[in-house]
C-alpha cells in the first residue's frame, strides 16, 4: 500500500507543480519526488536492484530541474538582509535576482515538459511483483526485511558521519544525503512505526537543516566567487 500511496502524491503534486509554478509547489513536488525515491530504497529489499534504476533515474532528474533555482534562492534570502549594513552586497543581490529569474524559466520550462507515462509503467510493474511477493511472504517477514532496509541506511549515515571533517565540506555534504535518504525512509513508514514519535522527526529535521546550512553557505561561497569573476571579466 506504500508504494501506490506515495505514488498518487507524488503525481498530486508533481501536476499542480505543473499547473501552477511557485515557490510552495515546487517545495511541495521536490518532497514528495524524495518520499517516492526513499520508497524505492526501502523497495531495494524486496525486488532486483536491475527493477528500480530506470525509475530511480527519472525521479532524480526530477529532483535536478530545481537544483539551481532551489540554491539561488536560499542565496538571496541569505544575501537580503546584507544589503543595509554592506552596500557591495546590493549588486551581488541584483545579481542573484538575474540568475534566480533564469533558472526559474528553465525549471518551469523543465516540469512543464515532464512525462511520467514510463515511470507509471515502471511503477505499476513494481505492484505487481510486490503483489506476487505477498502471496508468499507472512507479513511479520515483509516488515522485518523493511526495518532492515531502514537498520542498513542508518549504518550508512553512521559510516559516513564517523568520515566527517570539518575542513571538507564535500564529507559534510556526503553524510546529509544519506541522513536525507534514511529520514524520508523512516517517514515513509512512520504509520508502521509508532516508536518513532513527533519529537523523533523533529530532531532529525533539525539535524538535516543544521547540516544543509553547511552546504548552502559552501554553495553561496562559489556563487559569490562566480559574481566576482564576471564583474572582474566586465571591468
Amino acid at each position: 500500500a506504500v508504494l501506490p500511496r506515495q505514488w498518487r502524491r507524488y503525481r498530486k503534486q508533481l501536476q499542480r507543480c505543473q499547473r501552477r509554478f511557485a515557490s510552495g509547489t515546487v517545495h511541495d513536488s521536490r518532497v514528495e519526488t524524495r518520499r517516492l525515491l526513499a520508497t524505492l530504497e526501502l523497495l531495494a529489499a524486496f525486488v532486483p536492484e536491475r527493477e528500480l534504476k530506470k525509475p530511480r533515474r527519472a525521479l532524480k532528474k526530477h529532483l535536478a530541474a530545481f537544483d539551481h533555482l532551489r540554491d539561488t534562492q536560499v542565496q538571496l534570502g541569505m544575501v537580503a538582509p546584507l544589503r543595509r549594513t554592506f552596500p557591495a552586497a546590493k549588486q551581488f543581490h541584483r545579481w542573484l535576482r538575474r540568475r534566480e529569474a533564469r533558472f526559474t524559466r528553465e525549471a518551469r520550462q523543465t516540469v512543464k515538459h515532464i512525462k511520467t507515462r514510463r515511470l507509471r509503467k515502471r511503477i505499476a510493474a513494481l505492484q505487481a511483483l510486490l503483489r506476487r511477493q505477498r502471496k508468499h511472504t507472512l507479513p511479520a517477514a515483509t516488515f522485518e526485511r523493511a526495518q532492515a532496509a531502514i537498520q542498513l541506511a542508518f549504518a550508512r549515515v553512521g559510516r559516513l558521519g564517523r568520515r566527517v571533517k570539518a575542513a571538507d565540506p564535500k564529507s559534510i555534504h556526503r553524510t546529509r544525503i544519506a541522513f536525507k535518504r534514511f529520514r524520508y525512509m523512516v517517514e515513509v513508514l512512520t504509520p508502521l512505526l509508532p516508536g518513532v514519535t513527533d519529537k523523533h522527526r523533529n530532531a532529525m529535521r533539525r539535524y538535516q537543516a543544521m547540516m544543509g546550512e553547511v552546504q548552502d553557505l559552501n554553495v553561496l561561497l562559489a556563487a559569490l566567487a562566480e559574481f566576482i569573476k564576471a564583474e572582474e571579466a566586465n571591468d
